[in-house]
């Protein structure tokens, strides 16, 4: 077994389950895709290194993928073998190198763009890279960031609490806590509160804003690159059922982690594949016209 397939199988992440959808090439590249992610946000977040550690072992990762060493035998030689075959384009995975960089002395993000060029950076470049190798065409391009952009707030709502615990990093808005009247004091010291709630749904409608505008972009596209993104598509529906648990909970976060069993991940799957992935309950991109466009950013030229 490679190393990618090590990690791969490992993690036991939303994502890993979804490959099973993929031919044996493409999901063989994908192992290796997320075996990179993987070990580049652990370089971040697991303990036992210095600041200028984590940095010089990120900063061996651009060079490896930079094609400028020469790679050690196991997942840096694998993913060196992956951008040659693939063809990829480096500068998103450049990007996602970037963000996680950026969360070795994490500053909160004071406005939702703010929030957005990281989100963009960590999840949407992923998504970008991920549509390439799963085969679709650069069309699936603004479906892949903002389907990044959902699943990161997803991931930020969800987290509020153990980011704050085992880091001391706060992803929610600046702007946006302060008007809700919501303290990083009142996270640390998990007070759950009627402005809490009413934060976090802030936050759960701009994810379901982009949930709606990825499903619109996924619609668009040719049959077959929403064959090719079908594990991407099954990720979507997997987090917006996340989304949604909490929404029902009303945000129990100090409580519990929301996740979704292996049988509906499965079912998921499933509906990917037979093509029953109309969601009605993601609002139209009309629907929410009170937030701002601004907001968005064209992160594109990032």
């Amino acid at each position: 077994m490679s190393e990618s397939d090590t990690i791969t199988r490992n993690a036991k992440s939303n994502l890993a389950f979804t490959l099973m959808d993929l031919p044996v090439e493409k999901r063989v590249h994908m192992a290796q895709f997320y075996a990179f992610c993987r070990i580049v946000d652990d370089i971040v977040d697991e303990p036992g290194m210095s600041a200028d550690e984590r940095h010089a072992a990120l900063d061996r990762w651009e060079e490896v993928i930079s094609m400028r060493v020469e790679p050690t035998p196991g997942i840096e030689e694998e993913v060196q073998k992956l951008v040659q075959e693939v063809q990829l384009d480096i500068a998103p995975m450049l990007e996602l190198i970037a963000g996680c960089r950026s969360d070795i002395a994490p500053q909160q993000p004071k406005t939702r763009n703010d929030l957005l060029a990281y989100a963009y950076k960590v999840a949407a470049c992923v998504g970008i890279t991920s549509a390439h190798v799963m085969g679709a065409s650069p069309a699936a391009k603004d479906y892949a960031i903002a389907l990044g952009y959902a699943l990161q707030l997803v991931n930020i709502l969800r987290d509020v609490a153990e980011d704050c615990r085992k880091y001391e990093r706060f992803y929610l808005p600046a702007d946006d806590m302060e008007l809700f009247g919501v303290t990083c004091d009142d996270i640390r010291n998990q007070r759950y509160s009627f402005r809490l709630r009413q934060l976090l749904a802030y936050e759960a409608a701009l994810a379901e804003k982009f949930f709606g505008e990825a499903e619109e972009y996924y619609q668009k596209l040719s049959v077959e690159d929403r064959n090719a993104l079908i594990p991407a598509q099954a990720m979507s529906l997997i987090y917006h059922t996340i989304l949604e648990k909490m929404q029902d909970d009303e945000y129990r976060i100090y409580d519990r982690r929301y996740s979704v069993n292996n049988f509906r991940k499965l079912w998921f799957l499933l509906r990917a594949r037979l093509g029953s992935v109309a969601l009605p309950s993601f609002p139209s991109v009309s629907e929410w016209s009170f937030i701002k466009p601004q907001m968005t950013g064209d992160k594109e030229e990032k």
